[in-house]
C-alpha cells in the first residue's frame, strides 16, 4: 500500500525503508518546516549548563534537536543522556557521546523510565512546542527542569490532499502537522486515516476527522496495527 506520511523533511531519513520492511511505500509530504527557535538563548543557556556538567540528565526528543544543541556545545562525561526513540539516539552517537533510549515520548513513559529523579536537574531540549503534562509529571517527582526550544516548526504551505489520490492511507505524525495539512477527509473513499499517537488523535478529533487508527507514538506501532487490520 502507498501510505502518505506528514513527516518533517529534516526528520524523513529511514522512512522509506522503514515502510519498505512492513511491505508498504512511503509518500512523505512535508506539512512542517524546521526554522530557528524565536528566543535562542534558552537553547544557549542550556548548552553551556551541560558543558559544566550542571545537569544530572539531558533528554533529547528528536534527531533534530540533537543537531541543534550540538551545534552549541558538547555535554560534559558525567551527564545521563537519554533519547526519544533509535534515530535520536543514532544522532547522539554521531557526536561521540552514548544515550539511553526510550521508545516513547509520553510523560507517564518518563515518570516510569527514569526512577528517582529527586534533587535531580534534567535538561530538555526539544521542539518550540509546549509540553506542561510532561514538565509537571518531572518537576512533581522533586526534579528542577530546563527546557529549551532548539527549534520551532512552521506551515510549509504543502497541502496534503493531492497527494492522497496516489494513497490508501495517511500518517499524521503530529498535531501541528495535522493543522497545517489543509486535510479533507471524504469518507467514501477507502483511505486509512492514522494519528501516531493518542495528541495528534486529540487534535483531529477536534476537527472532525476520527482517526481509524491510533498508534502508540511511533510510526512501527501504526504500521503493525495497520497490517493486522
Amino acid at each position: 500500500m502507498k501510505i502518505a506520511v506528514t513527516k518533517l523533511r529534516e526528520k524523513s531519513e529511514g522512512i522509506h525503508d522503514l515502510f519498505r520492511r512492513y511491505g508498504h511505500e512511503a509518500l512523505i509530504i512535508s506539512t512542517m518546516t524546521a526554522s530557528d527557535p524565536t528566543d535562542p538563548a534558552p537553547l544557549s543557556h542550556l548548552a553551556k549548563m551541560a558543558s559544566k556538567g550542571e545537569l544530572d540528565i539531558l533528554i533529547f526528543t528528536s534527531a533534530l534537536g540533537v543537531d541543534k544543541f550540538f551545534e552549541k556545545s558538547h555535554p560534559a562525561k558525567n551527564i545521563r543522556i537519554v533519547s526519544v526513540g533509535p534515530k535520536t539516539a543514532k544522532k547522539v552517537e554521531e557526536y561521540g557521546c552514548s544515550s539511553e533510549v526510550i521508545e516513547t515520548f509520553s510523560s507517564e513513559h518518563f515518570e516510569q523510565y527514569l526512577g528517582d529523579i529527586r534533587g535531580k536537574i534534567i535538561g530538555i531540549a526539544r521542539a518550540e512546542v509546549p509540553n506542561p503534562e510532561l514538565l509537571h509529571s518531572l518537576s512533581s517527582k522533586g526534579a528542577t527542569v530546563v527546557e529549551a526550544p532548539a527549534y520551532r516548526l512552521l506551515p510549509s504551505g504543502n497541502c496534503i490532499n493531492g497527494i492522497l489520490n496516489d494513497a490508501g492511507a495517511v500518517i499524521f505524525t503530529s498535531a501541528k502537522s495535522f493543522g497545517s495539512s489543509g486535510f479533507i477527509h471524504d469518507r467514501t473513499r477507502t483511505l486509512k486515516v492514522i494519528a501516531i499517537g493518542k495528541k495528534t488523535a486529540e487534535a483531529m478529533r477536534s476537527q472532525g476527522v476520527i482517526p481509524d487508527i491510533v498508534g502508540d507514538g511511533t510510526l512501527e506501532s501504526c504500521l503493525e496495527i495497520l497490517n493486522r487490520m
